[in-house]
């Protein structure tokens, strides 16, 4: 072609495959208006598209992806690392958005794996694991309480929140517990995949170095949510009141690291019992229940739990006194009977 036909305007067509969901879209706005379904997607094209850079960031993790093989090819015929076993980014991305986030906790469970610095937890036994990087993390989209691991630093996890991502540090040490510890590093919009990395890095060696959970280390660090969704609010300081018979404040320094403890000594306590098989009186009152639990997973002591818990009708105001330490476990536990995970039910033999 020379350069003057280069010039020229060129046009063509192009044969696409719809999937189930775009076709029946298609097939009803087609039906609804008469409009062709090849001018609503010609319409929707020229809507998004102005120029080559924008075909360019939908095809860039098929390119990393190619690029990617490459280079492993490349380190084969070197000698210098063996075959890459994590499926593509996009095949994982397939995957996560089809699964349920009901199904996901359950088979993250570690059972007897020994952690190691090396292998902190079982990729095995875990959904979803694929090579980490910023542009395939870009990428990724999940259900609520979905985890993927990265298989370059092993347990490293992006766990789905109901608002955006975060990092985590997911690892197994018999020395510190016997549940596996999840330490929350930051969102993923917050922060870049090598800094995660390297705070990964300092959180393995607290756990297996030191032996120690770096959640406990730091019993005062600031848990933040959202703020474009959270309240803000100055909690009213708190009085100490002994509810009944049970001083419910000997359990204010509980994590989810002994949740088996606490299980163990409130199983058989009739009105958790009795509490947990009610109806929530609303869908605030169980959004309330849900944001306990994911709370209390991040880390959060019993203690710091009670402060960001309010009763239903005092949700709106900033003023208000946080609930009690009995009402705080009541909720949590209801919360994990409804949501739990199969290990958080254990528990408690829910």
């Amino acid at each position: 072609m020379n350069f003057e036909e280069n010039k020229k305007k060129i046009t063509g067509n192009v044969n696409i495959v719809c999937d189930a969901d775009l076709w029946k879209d298609l097939h009803e706005l087609h039906k609804e208006f008469g409009i062709n379904k090849s001018d609503i997607l010609n319409n929707f094209i020229n809507h998004f598209y102005s120029n080559k850079d924008d075909l360019i960031k939908v095809i860039a993790p098929i390119i990393e992806e190619q690029l990617q093989k490459r280079l492993n090819e490349v380190r084969k015929l070197q000698g210098k690392v063996k075959a890459v076993s994590s499926p593509p980014i996009k095949e994982v991305i397939t995957q996560i958005n089809r699964m349920t986030s009901g199904n996901s906790q359950g088979a993250e469970y570690q059972g007897s794996h020994i952690g190691t610095r090396k292998n902190p937890i079982n990729l095995k036994r875990t959904n979803y694991s694929v090579e980490f990087t910023d542009q395939g993390i870009s990428m990724l989209n999940g259900k609520r309480d979905t985890w993927v691991h990265d298989t370059v630093s092993k347990g490293l996890a992006i766990r789905f929140k109901k608002f955006g991502k975060v990092y985590y540090t997911r690892a197994k040490n018999s020395k510190v517990g016997k549940n596996t510890i999840r330490v929350k590093i930051g969102d993923t919009s917050e922060m870049t995949l090598q800094d995660a990395r390297k705070t990964h890095a300092k959180n393995l060696d607290y756990i297996y170095t030191e032996n120690k959970n770096p959640n406990k280390l730091f019993p005062n660090i600031k848990h933040t949510r959202n703020t474009k969704h959270a309240v803000k609010y100055d909690p009213a300081p708190i009085e100490e009141t002994k509810e009944d018979a049970r001083d419910w404040k000997t359990f204010r320094t509980y994590t989810i690291d002994d949740l088996d403890t606490l299980g163990k000594i409130l199983s058989e306590e009739t009105g958790i019992i009795q509490n947990t098989l009610t109806k929530f009186k609303n869908k605030l009152s169980e959004n309330l229940h849900q944001q306990c639990l994911d709370m209390f997973r991040d880390g959060m002591t019993i203690f710091d739990l009670r402060k960001r818990c309010f009763k239903l009708k005092d949700t709106n105001n900033p003023e208000s006194a946080p609930i009690t330490y009995e009402m705080c476990i009541y909720r949590l536990t209801k919360a994990i009977y409804h949501f739990g995970t199969h290990e958080e039910k254990q528990s408690f033999n829910f």
